[in-house]
């Protein structure tokens, strides 16, 4: 199984947000939404092939503290 991880695309650190934040927790992506909930999104699994490399690794308390803007 790999490894629990967290990434976010256009993220502002300086403002401390994001446009969409996700995880991968035991093999299953999910979506931070506006309200701060995680939403499965099972289409994010492009990333493990190579389709989606626009995005940044982030911790889990970067995640946590991280505004989702879309």
């Amino acid at each position: 199984m790999p490894e629990d991880m967290y990434f976010a695309y256009g993220l502002d650190k300086a403002k401390k947000t994001a446009q969409r934040v996700y995880r991968m927790i035991d093999g299953l992506f999910e979506r931070k939404m506006k309200d701060g909930a995680w939403k499965e999104a099972p289409e994010q699994s492009c990333i493990l092939i190579g389709e989606d490399w626009d995005y940044e690794e982030i911790t889990q308390e970067e995640a946590e503290r991280l505004k989702v803007l879309w």
